[in-house]
């Protein structure tokens, strides 16, 4: 089983004679580099031609924040699939399945559930009554300047919370696979996302995710058939086989505590508890997981793109369904790879189990020393580097357009900016996020910022949904109560994080905000700062009412049923 994992990622051979600059250790061997090479230009010249032809038609604001609002429900439902299944999905989930089993389903579980929230509440509206981004929902019936500044504020927050651990993951993926340096290789997923977003904006952001989305299905259906077709196709049978295998079972009884029964411990990999153990950080994650996903920013771009609210609701039903066979296959491909890699050393390779799923590719195509191996390694590895450039992409655009869009046209200019103004604020944000990031991301180097994700969540969760439901369904809800919500569920998921676990306590050393210890239990805050968010805009309407909140109510309540007088659609 061993055999095929010769060339480690932190240790062996590799290491050692990487003397060059850009040479870093990687999981392929010098021969079978350039096949590599071919194999992610291969996909980067795709992703670049697909900006070429998008950019030819980026004529208008309009065009670039939205594909001019004519795309199909299937594809858009397809597009949503590519940019929320992001490498936390494809690589860091199927790796906890590998290494804790039944906990990592747990993760799947609450990102898909929360476009349940998507479908029945925000999806529509969000159509009807928006036009680029959240912060045109929340001041169509609030104070514009204040509710496009928060609006955009959190949104940006949320976006690069998100965004730096792609980058990071993807120079990552990019240094093990291609033997770069770290810092090459996150100034190329940088300059790749600024290229599709600058040039390419909607259409060309919404075409790499669709195709991603489509490569992403094909070679989960390629590792799921490879892997479990020695079994029949039996989910008893491949579990049955995980469950006695020797290793495996040496393994799980490591991980119960106090040790006990090997064959006991092995089926504890098909029940909770062996990752996440406290029922409180359970439920803190779900809550953040499954109202989070209903106010990020770049899921609520996506409802921009489409001609009317029907399409709207249709592009979540077939995002619904995408996402959910996506998961399927990734926990077979999870529990695969405890199977035929084992635990031990997919964590030799990376302690969180990231590159579960490549080294299963490479060990179904007949282990490292053989081509097929390499190739179908070098393959999954392009789809997943595909990944991350697609939902960066994505996020780019999110928080670009709340920059330009929300702050330079809505609050600075009042909304009076002309067509080409729109545009070249648009890509000058894209600009400004995008050298943020590769900033930040090759500072990251080395760090676990895997609790960014979690932030992403408990911000939009605890900001940007409170607000954003209680505009669109409560009577009461003010401008001063958004501005409270928004701003102060910000803040308070923000620190909750950094007084959290999440955080580095060094030895005789003290965390970034100098606590020794932790001062709260939960990793992530959903549990505490949702409620308080809620409880924000509620205190606050309810103490500073607001005539115009008030007088535009009804017209709201109309056009977000209705979708009167909403913009129409540019034909593709």
């Amino acid at each position: 089983m061993n055999r095929l994992l010769r060339i480690g990622l932190l240790t062996g051979p590799t290491l050692g004679a990487c003397s060059s600059a850009w040479a870093a250790p990687t999981l392929v061997e010098d021969s079978q580099r350039g096949m590599t090479l071919t194999v992610f230009a291969a996909f980067i010249l795709a992703t670049l031609l697909i900006t070429y032809w998008a950019a030819r038609r980026n004529a208008s604001a309009r065009e670039f924040y939205t594909a001019g609002g004519g795309i199909s429900g299937l594809q858009n439902g397809l597009a949503i699939a590519g940019d929320y299944l992001s490498a936390a999905a494809f690589l860091g989930v199927s790796g906890l399945i590998a290494l804790y089993g039944f906990d990592g389903i747990l993760y799947l579980v609450g990102f898909f559930v929360g476009f349940i929230p998507v479908l029945l509440l925000i999806a529509e509206p969000c159509r009807n009554l928006g036009r680029y981004t959240l912060g045109d929902v929340l001041a169509y019936r609030n104070d514009f300047r204040s509710a496009k500044s928060a609006g955009a504020l959190s949104s940006v927050c949320v976006a690069i919370c998100y965004l730096i651990p792609q980058i990071v993951g993807g120079g990552v993926i990019v240094q093990a696979l291609i033997g770069i340096r770290y810092e090459v290789a996150v100034v190329i997923v940088g300059v790749l996302m600024m290229i599709y977003v600058f040039f390419g904006g909607m259409r060309a952001t919404t075409w790499v995710q669709l195709i991603k989305a489509v490569l992403l299905l094909a070679s989960c259906l390629l590792l799921v058939i490879l892997a479990w077709a020695p079994y029949g196709f039996s989910l008893p049978g491949l579990l049955g086989a995980l469950v006695e295998h020797p290793e495996v079972r040496a393994y799980a009884a490591g991980l119960t505590t106090p040790p006990g029964d090997a064959a006991a411990a092995a089926t504890r990999l098909l029940e909770p508890g062996l990752y996440l153990k406290n029922p409180l950080e359970q439920l803190s994650l779900g809550l953040a997981l499954v109202l989070g996903t209903a106010a990020m920013p770049h899921v609520l771009m996506r409802f921009f793109t489409v001609r009317d609210a029907g399409t709207a609701r249709q592009s979540v039903l077939y995002a619904m369904l995408f996402i959910g066979i996506c998961h399927l296959m990734i926990v077979l491909i999870g529990f695969a790879a405890a199977l035929y890699i084992g635990a031990p050393t997919i964590k030799s390779f990376d302690p969180g189990g990231n590159l579960a799923a490549p080294l299963l590719a490479q060990y179904l195509g007949g282990g490292a020393d053989s081509l097929l191996g390499n190739l179908l390694l070098a393959f999954i590895a392009a789809v997943s580097f595909t990944t991350i450039v697609a939902v960066v992409a994505g996020l780019t655009l999110a928080s670009a357009s709340a920059l330009a869009h929300d702050v330079y046209v809505g609050a600075i200019k009042g909304g009076q900016a002309s067509e080409r103004e729109q545009v070249i604020a648009a890509r000058l944000a894209t600009l400004l996020v995008g050298a943020v990031a590769l900033v930040v991301g090759i500072l990251a180097k080395g760090q676990n910022v895997a609790h960014l994700v979690g932030l992403a969540y408990a911000v939009a969760a605890s900001a940007n949904l409170p607000a954003l439901l209680l505009t669109l369904y409560w009577r009461r809800c003010s401008s001063v109560g958004v501005l409270a919500g928004v701003l102060g569920g910000t803040a308070i998921a923000i620190a909750l994080v950094l007084v959290s676990p999440n955080m580095s306590y060094p030895a005789g050393g003290t965390s970034l905000v100098g606590l020794e210890a932790p001062l709260i239990s939960l990793r992530n805050p959903g549990v505490i700062s949702i409620p308080l968010g809620f409880a924000l805009v509620v205190v606050f309407s309810l103490l500073c009412p607001d005539r115009l909140s008030q007088t535009r109510w009804a017209e709201l309540a109309v056009r977000r049923d209705t979708g009167h007088g909403v913009a129409q659609a540019v034909g593709h």
